[in-house]
C-alpha cells in the first residue's frame, strides 16, 4: 500500500469538507488493517477498478452524517434532512473518491468508480477484501470521519 493513497484522500477530504460543507477537517492519525473494516455505524463503500483496484470506506456515526446533510442541504426541516442524509454523505464520499482517482490516474491511467453502497447499524456483518488497507481518522468541529483505502495494483 502506497502513502500516496493516504495523501490524496486526505487533500479531497480537506477539500471537499471545506468548499462544499464549510467546515475544516484535520488529519488525527493514520494507522493500516487487513481489511477496510469501518468502526463507525455509518458506511459508505465505493470499489475502484482499472489502473488500481480494491475498496474504499468511509466510516462516521449518525451526528456527524446528520451535520455534514444540514450543510450540504440549509433551509430544510430536520424530518426532511434525515430522509436525505444517506443521500448527503453518499455524495461526499463520491466527490472525495472523485478527487482522489483523478490524481491517481494522472493523464496516461483509467481508474472507475462503483455507485456507493451505504450501511448503517452496529450489528451488521460484511466481509470486506483482505487486503492491507490504510486507515485515515480525520476530525472536524462536527466529528470524526474514517476513509479505509484498500487497493492494490493489478488484481485483487
Amino acid at each position: 500500500m502506497k502513502a500516496e493513497y493516504a495523501n490524496v484522500f486526505i487533500r479531497g477530504a480537506v477539500t471537499v469538507f471545506s468548499q462544499d460543507i464549510g467546515v475544516t477537517l484535520s488529519r488525527r492519525g493514520l494507522s493500516r488493517k487487513n481489511a477496510p473494516v469501518p468502526s463507525l455505524p455509518i458506511s459508505i463503500v465505493i470499489g475502484v477498478t482499472g489502473a488500481i483496484r480494491g475498496q474504499v470506506v468511509y466510516s462516521m456515526d449518525t451526528d456527524f452524517a446528520y451535520s455534514v446533510t444540514k450543510a450540504m442541504i440549509p433551509n430544510k426541516l430536520p424530518a426532511d434532512l434525515r430522509k436525505l442524509t444517506n443521500s448527503a454523505v453518499s455524495e461526499v464520499a463520491n466527490m472525495i473518491t472523485g478527487q482522489a482517482s483523478i490524481a491517481l490516474a494522472g493523464e496516461h491511467q483509467l481508474i472507475h468508480l462503483t455507485p456507493p453502497a451505504i450501511f448503517t447499524g452496529t450489528d451488521m456483518q460484511v466481509d470486506f477484501l483482505s487486503i492491507p488497507t490504510i486507515c485515515l481518522s480525520l476530525i472536524s468541529e462536527i466529528g470524526s470521519l474514517e476513509i479505509n483505502i484498500a487497493f492494490t495494483e493489478g488484481g485483487i
